[in-house]
């Protein structure tokens, strides 16, 4: 696989294109794939945590998830890499699912997964939903684990959703992909507003977050400045 190793971490630098096409086999064959979408907090907590470090280095597929990652990897090794959003992934799943009749499960957030689910249901008609429920970080549920669904999307925030998807993958014996989407829940349902384009195409969606959500501002020097003196020394 074409990949690159920031802070200790790989990093898939396939084309859109690839990513898709690679998904597309994960979804065709048998095996279990555990997906990440690794943004700057990701590499934060794998420098201090070495279990979290050594999870995402025998991940199926790591993909960029994070304004910083995309413009360090440019400016410092001048190489590109794709950069898409658990957001996006997410829904690109669905869309997937949906094409191929494969059923995937919605687990974790706040009481929004039942409605993250028929959001997508509404939007893919053929999408199959095998569940959906705000789930817990320390169990597999018998819900879950009589659905044997083929995706199943993790929002319970990292590195929980990671650990979560590593310690419980015995569980999912027909499951093809577990990707853990943070937030994704959260802005499907409009819990959580999402930055406008414009923030996101330049790399500030950061700002935007700690405007609407002071609360956040520890993650976000983390993300922001603690990342970037950790990358620059590297």
């Amino acid at each position: 696989m074409k990949n690159f190793s920031l802070l200790g971490v790989p990093l898939s630098l396939l084309s859109k294109a690839s990513i898709k096409l690679k998904l597309e086999n994960f979804l065709r064959g048998s095996k279990f794939n555990h997906l990440a979408t690794v943004n700057p907090e990701f590499l934060v907590e794998a420098h201090k945590n070495k279990g979290f470090k050594k999870l995402l280095n025998h991940t199926s597929l790591n993909v960029c998830d994070g304004f910083g990652i995309y413009f360090w990897i440019k400016i410092l090794y001048n190489k590109k890499i794709t950069r898409i959003t658990g957001v996006s992934l997410a829904e690109q799943l669905c869309a997937m699912a949906a094409e191929k009749q494969q059923s995937v499960y919605f687990l974790g957030g706040f009481n929004v997964a039942d409605k993250a689910a028929a959001l997508m249901k509404k939007k893919y008609p053929t999408l199959i939903i095998a569940g959906s429920e705000d789930g817990d970080p320390k169990i597999s549920s018998e819900k879950l684990k009589k659905a044997q669904p083929d995706i199943v999307l993790v929002a319970f925030g990292s590195p929980a959703q990671e650990f979560w998807i590593d310690k419980f993958k015995v569980d999912l014996e027909n499951t093809k992909i577990a990707v853990g989407i943070g937030g994704t829940f959260d802005f499907w349902t409009g819990k959580t507003t999402r930055a406008p384009k414009a923030f996101r195409n330049v790399g500030l969606e950061w700002m935007w977050r700690l405007f609407t959500q002071p609360k956040r501002a520890k993650r976000i020097y983390n993300a922001v400045v603690v990342f970037s003196i950790l990358v620059i020394k590297e």
